[in-house]
């Protein structure tokens, strides 16, 4: 019998490849719960079967290419930390940032609780500063 860990971190790896990688949306249903509540600042709350999509919509609208690398995975109880790579070449609006036409790579780290094999809480922590130093829009700190 698989250990509830392990079943969850498989259920991670799904939801990357699925949703983020694939976005094969009308599986929204299939990973995260009907109360879904996201919490990414600075960019807010997102709530529900129709948050995770605008999330999901925003990065690939904003980055066309966009691609998830997971490289570490933990999981006790009903918590998953994970910690990837988010890549993509920004062709559209990010925020208030118009298209810079570069491209970016930077970490993000996840905090997610899960209930009955689906997603109902997900709180991230994105290097942002890294993606805007490489689309150019603040300057790399000479070292």
């Amino acid at each position: 019998m698989e250990l509830v860990s392990e079943q969850n971190k498989r259920l991670m790896r799904e939801i990357t490849d699925i949703i983020w990688n694939r976005r094969e949306l009308d599986r929204i249903p299939e990973f995260y719960a009907p109360d879904f509540v996201g919490d990414y600042r600075p960019y807010g709350f997102r709530e529900g079967h129709a948050g995770v999509r605008a999330m999901v919509e925003g990065a690939w609208r904003a980055f066309p290419d966009y691609h998830e690398e997971v490289h570490e995975l933990i999981a006790e109880g009903d918590r998953v930390v994970l910690h990837l790579t988010i890549s993509g070449t920004q062709l559209g609006q990010w925020g208030p940032l118009p298209p810079t036409g570069k491209r970016a790579e930077f970490d993000e780290i996840v905090i997610l609780r899960i209930r009955d094999g689906k997603v109902v809480g997900q709180r991230g922590v994105v290097d942002n500063l890294s993606a805007l130093r490489q689309l150019g829009v603040v300057p790399t700190p000479p070292s």
